[in-house]
């Protein structure tokens, strides 16, 4: 018997396994494909990753925080501000904390309340002319509670009080800040890395009322 025949049942056998990892290649492709349009993800990660439509990605964070008290945004302040930053901050320098992208987040505790809160800020505008001012939008779960124009180089206090509404979602207490006017430090950077406040400082206070 020739060689060549003694070969063939082996050659048609490896033909045959490799027309089948060719098929399981294909197939895994076809599933990859299938999960990169429609993945099965949460809704944060499908706003940020794949739809885009919010550069501060949300992460579990709820820091303590004690009504009265004062954290600082520069550097001093950096263990007590990183447990209420939620996305959108970059770290604290001597300046403070600059805001990263379209929004930025702090959610805090806070304890039961008999009638409202008060909240102070400093804060101050990132400025590259021709951009001389930066318009903020502040809201509290999800309630428009502020607006501010800020111009200069130096912080401006800026406080508000609290919407009610707002006020009625538990112990927990999430402050967004939407910027309007964000500069990116390139033409070509992506809106991730936009830059439009520093924060200083941030405080709450309850409204007493006799």
């Amino acid at each position: 018997m020739p060689w060549s025949d003694t070969l063939g049942p082996y050659r048609r056998a490896a033909s045959l396994g490799g027309y089948v990892l060719a098929a399981v290649l294909a197939g895994s492709e076809i599933v990859i494909l299938a999960l990169a349009l429609n993945p099965n993800v949460n809704a944060d990660y499908r706003a940020y990753y794949i739809d885009r439509t919010t550069t501060c990605l949300n992460r579990d964070a709820v820091g303590s925080y004690t009504l009265g008290q004062t954290i600082s945004f520069r550097n001093d302040g950096a263990k007590q501000a990183a447990g209420i930053k939620v996305c959108g901050w970059s770290g604290p320098v001597a300046d403070g904390t600059h805001s990263l992208g379209e929004t930025s987040r702090l959610r805090v505790k806070i304890p039961p309340l008999r009638n409202g809160l008060t909240a102070t800020l400093q804060m101050a505008a990132v400025i590259r002319p021709p951009q001389i001012t930066q318009r903020v939008v502040i809201s509290v779960n999800g309630v428009r509670a502020h607006a501010v124009t800020l111009s200069g180089k130096e912080p401006r206090t800026v406080s508000f009080v609290i919407p009610s509404a707002a006020l009625g979602k538990g112990d927990t207490l999430e402050i967004a800040f939407d910027y309007l006017d964000g500069i990116p430090p390139t033409p070509a950077a992506s809106n991730i890395y936009k830059r439009s406040i520093k924060l200083v400082s941030f405080r709450l206070d309850a409204i007493e009322v006799d």
